[in-house]
């Protein structure tokens, strides 16, 4: 009661909640010198993401025509191109394997957007009924916006590895 009392009382000014002018400009200029100080830490890692998103997505694809070659008890080859991959029976040029769940109706695996393929040592990869690979092949995973790469790499005995060098570590 006391309170309301003095609030009313002529002279006086009541206590009002919040902040101030000056707080608010403070705080706001506070932030915007913490995100531009961020920010270019935040996109080096978001480009680093977006291609081993990319590499971790072939290296999928490619474990998954290595556990179809065992499963059919045949050799499955992982054809390509820039933006795809299927599998295919005998070698790269046989019939189109549909996976029910990762390819659509052509038989297609989709790679993310803004993520490129290419073979940069070998031929595409085949993977025989032991699991094993009939040839080593590296991938160049490339994120197209800026430019960074990393291999996808297919050892003989069917170990996929992902790096940056052109060996497994």
């Amino acid at each position: 009661m006391l309170r309301y009392l003095a609030s009313r009382m002529p002279g006086r000014r009541s206590s009002q909640a919040g902040y101030s002018f000056v707080e608010l400009i403070i705080t706001v200029g506070m932030i915007l010198v913490v995100t531009t100080w961020a920010l270019p830490s935040f996109l080096n890692y978001l480009r680093s993401a977006r291609v081993r998103a990319g590499a971790q997505t072939v290296s999928a694809y490619l474990n998954e025509g290595r556990q179809l070659a065992i499963k059919t008890n045949g050799p499955v080859c992982v054809a390509h191109t820039t933006s795809t991959m299927q599998f295919k029976t005998t070698n790269c040029s046989g019939a189109v394997i549909n996976v029910a769940g990762l390819a659509g109706t052509s038989g297609n695996l989709r790679l993310p957007d803004n993520i490129s393929l290419a073979v940069t040592s070998g031929s595409s990869a085949i993977f025989g009924q032991l699991g094993n690979a009939t040839a080593g092949t590296r991938y160049t995973v490339t994120d197209t916006p800026s430019g960074r790469t990393l291999n996808v790499i297919v050892a003989v005995s069917g170990r996929i590895c992902l790096s940056s060098t052109t060996t497994c570590p």
